[in-house]
Protein backbone atom coordinates (compact mmCIF):
# COMPACT_ATOMS: atom_id res chain seq x y z
CA UNK A 1 0.00 0.00 0.00
CA UNK A 2 2.76 2.77 1.22
CA UNK A 3 4.68 2.22 -2.08
CA UNK A 4 1.15 2.46 -4.27
CA UNK A 5 0.90 5.94 -2.34
CA UNK A 6 4.47 6.81 -2.81
CA UNK A 7 4.12 5.87 -6.68
CA UNK A 8 1.10 7.87 -7.20
CA UNK A 9 2.49 11.21 -5.61
CA UNK A 10 5.72 10.98 -7.58
CA UNK A 11 3.51 10.70 -10.55
CA UNK A 12 1.87 13.55 -9.42
CA UNK A 13 4.67 15.71 -8.50
CA UNK A 14 6.48 14.80 -11.91
CA UNK A 15 3.40 15.40 -14.18
CA UNK A 16 3.20 18.89 -12.50
CA UNK A 17 7.11 19.80 -12.60
CA UNK A 18 6.80 18.81 -16.46
CA UNK A 19 2.96 19.96 -17.50
CA UNK A 20 4.11 23.24 -17.98
CA UNK A 21 3.23 23.95 -21.56
CA UNK A 22 5.00 26.79 -23.65
CA UNK A 23 2.98 30.06 -24.28
CA UNK A 24 2.57 33.24 -26.62
CA UNK A 25 3.02 36.39 -25.69
CA UNK A 26 3.32 39.04 -24.02
CA UNK A 27 5.03 40.90 -26.86
CA UNK A 28 4.34 39.05 -29.85
CA UNK A 29 0.65 37.07 -29.62
CA UNK A 30 0.14 33.63 -31.70
CA UNK A 31 4.03 33.21 -32.67
CA UNK A 32 6.70 32.41 -30.62
CA UNK A 33 6.05 30.32 -27.82
CA UNK A 34 8.03 29.78 -25.10
CA UNK A 35 8.11 27.40 -22.17
CA UNK A 36 8.53 28.85 -18.23
CA UNK A 37 12.01 28.16 -16.89
CA UNK A 38 11.33 28.59 -13.25
CA UNK A 39 14.14 26.61 -11.64
CA UNK A 40 17.01 28.26 -13.74
CA UNK A 41 19.98 29.11 -12.07
CA UNK A 42 21.40 31.98 -14.26
CA UNK A 43 19.37 34.90 -13.43
CA UNK A 44 18.59 37.73 -15.84
CA UNK A 45 20.81 41.20 -15.29
CA UNK A 46 18.78 44.18 -14.51
CA UNK A 47 18.55 46.79 -16.86
CA UNK A 48 20.95 44.66 -19.27
CA UNK A 49 20.22 45.71 -22.94
CA UNK A 50 20.20 42.70 -25.23
CA UNK A 51 21.46 43.11 -28.96
CA UNK A 52 20.98 40.29 -31.19
CA UNK A 53 21.07 40.07 -35.12
CA UNK A 54 19.53 36.89 -36.47
CA UNK A 55 21.12 35.79 -39.73
CA UNK A 56 18.45 34.02 -41.43
CA UNK A 57 19.23 31.69 -44.94
CA UNK A 58 16.60 29.35 -44.93
CA UNK A 59 13.71 29.21 -46.10
CA UNK A 60 12.66 25.21 -46.88
CA UNK A 61 8.66 25.10 -47.03
CA UNK A 62 6.79 28.19 -48.34
CA UNK A 63 3.72 26.77 -46.87
CA UNK A 64 4.97 27.89 -43.85
CA UNK A 65 6.56 30.31 -41.29
CA UNK A 66 10.09 30.95 -41.29
CA UNK A 67 11.32 29.60 -38.11
CA UNK A 68 13.99 32.37 -38.02
CA UNK A 69 10.76 34.78 -37.83
CA UNK A 70 9.24 32.46 -34.96
CA UNK A 71 12.88 32.26 -33.34
CA UNK A 72 12.95 35.97 -32.81
CA UNK A 73 8.97 36.05 -31.58
CA UNK A 74 10.63 33.58 -29.52
CA UNK A 75 13.13 35.37 -28.08
CA UNK A 76 10.67 38.73 -27.17
CA UNK A 77 8.23 36.57 -25.73
CA UNK A 78 10.68 34.78 -23.20
CA UNK A 79 12.69 37.98 -22.24
CA UNK A 80 9.29 39.93 -22.00
CA UNK A 81 7.85 37.58 -20.15
CA UNK A 82 10.86 37.64 -17.51
CA UNK A 83 10.61 41.13 -16.90
CA UNK A 84 12.28 42.64 -20.10
CA UNK A 85 10.88 45.37 -21.66
CA UNK A 86 11.13 45.70 -25.59
CA UNK A 87 12.94 49.59 -24.86
CA UNK A 88 16.00 46.64 -23.59
CA UNK A 89 16.13 44.51 -27.06
CA UNK A 90 18.01 46.00 -29.89
CA UNK A 91 16.21 43.11 -32.44
CA UNK A 92 17.65 42.78 -36.46
CA UNK A 93 16.74 40.15 -38.72
CA UNK A 94 19.18 39.80 -41.96
CA UNK A 95 17.35 37.76 -44.25
CA UNK A 96 19.14 36.48 -47.43
CA UNK A 97 19.39 33.57 -50.01
CA UNK A 98 16.33 31.63 -49.76
CA UNK A 99 14.91 33.03 -46.80
CA UNK A 100 14.60 36.63 -48.27
CA UNK A 101 11.62 35.35 -49.97
CA UNK A 102 9.73 35.44 -46.27
CA UNK A 103 9.98 39.22 -46.73
CA UNK A 104 8.26 39.36 -49.95
CA UNK A 105 4.76 41.40 -49.84
CA UNK A 106 1.68 39.37 -50.66
CA UNK A 107 1.23 40.10 -53.88
CA UNK A 108 4.67 39.14 -55.26
CA UNK A 109 4.46 35.99 -53.12
CA UNK A 110 1.49 34.85 -54.62
CA UNK A 111 3.21 35.31 -57.76
CA UNK A 112 5.79 32.92 -57.30
CA UNK A 113 3.80 30.70 -54.45
CA UNK A 114 0.42 30.89 -55.42
CA UNK A 115 -0.22 31.87 -51.95
CA UNK A 116 -0.10 35.01 -49.95
CA UNK A 117 3.02 35.07 -48.02
CA UNK A 118 2.19 33.12 -44.52
CA UNK A 119 4.61 35.24 -42.69
CA UNK A 120 3.06 39.05 -43.34
CA UNK A 121 1.12 39.02 -39.79
CA UNK A 122 4.16 38.04 -37.95
CA UNK A 123 6.77 40.45 -40.16
CA UNK A 124 3.86 43.18 -38.82
CA UNK A 125 3.85 42.30 -35.23
CA UNK A 126 8.10 41.70 -35.41
CA UNK A 127 8.00 45.54 -37.09
CA UNK A 128 5.88 46.80 -34.22
CA UNK A 129 7.91 45.91 -31.88
CA UNK A 130 10.27 47.61 -33.18
CA UNK A 131 12.66 44.33 -34.68
CA UNK A 132 14.61 46.04 -37.87
CA UNK A 133 14.22 43.56 -40.70
CA UNK A 134 17.07 43.96 -43.42
CA UNK A 135 17.07 41.75 -46.91
CA UNK A 136 20.36 41.79 -48.53
CA UNK A 137 20.66 43.38 -52.02
CA UNK A 138 22.86 40.77 -53.08
CA UNK A 139 20.65 37.85 -52.80
CA UNK A 140 17.46 40.44 -54.49
CA UNK A 141 19.96 40.44 -57.58
CA UNK A 142 20.57 37.07 -58.13
CA UNK A 143 16.84 36.23 -57.15
CA UNK A 144 15.45 39.02 -59.64
CA UNK A 145 13.53 40.50 -56.86
CA UNK A 146 12.83 44.53 -56.76
CA UNK A 147 12.26 46.60 -53.36
CA UNK A 148 8.61 46.46 -54.92
CA UNK A 149 8.38 42.79 -54.38
CA UNK A 150 9.60 43.45 -50.30
CA UNK A 151 7.38 44.10 -47.58
CA UNK A 152 7.25 47.62 -46.71
CA UNK A 153 8.62 46.74 -43.14
CA UNK A 154 11.96 45.56 -45.20
CA UNK A 155 15.54 47.39 -45.56
CA UNK A 156 17.18 46.60 -48.12
CA UNK A 157 20.81 46.74 -47.34
CA UNK A 158 24.03 46.26 -49.41
CA UNK A 159 24.84 42.54 -48.50
CA UNK A 160 23.92 40.22 -45.96
CA UNK A 161 27.53 40.29 -44.99
CA UNK A 162 27.97 44.11 -44.96
CA UNK A 163 24.96 44.50 -42.72
CA UNK A 164 25.95 41.47 -40.52
CA UNK A 165 29.69 43.04 -40.26
CA UNK A 166 28.21 46.51 -39.10
CA UNK A 167 25.52 45.41 -36.11
CA UNK A 168 28.37 43.06 -34.87
CA UNK A 169 30.51 46.07 -34.58
CA UNK A 170 27.96 47.65 -32.82
CA UNK A 171 27.46 45.37 -30.29
CA UNK A 172 24.83 42.44 -31.41
CA UNK A 173 25.56 38.93 -30.94
CA UNK A 174 25.18 37.00 -33.99
CA UNK A 175 22.25 33.68 -33.70
CA UNK A 176 21.45 31.66 -36.14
Amino acid sequence: MAKRVCTTILMLVCTHVFAAEPSFGPIIDGYGPAYPINDRDVPLEAGFVYRAVFDAAEYPDEKSLNTSLVSIARYLNMHGRNGVSVSNMNIALVAHGPALRALLNDSAYRARFGIDNPNTDLLNKLASAGVSLYVCGQSMAFGKVTKDDLSDKAKVALSAMTMLTVLQSNGYALLR
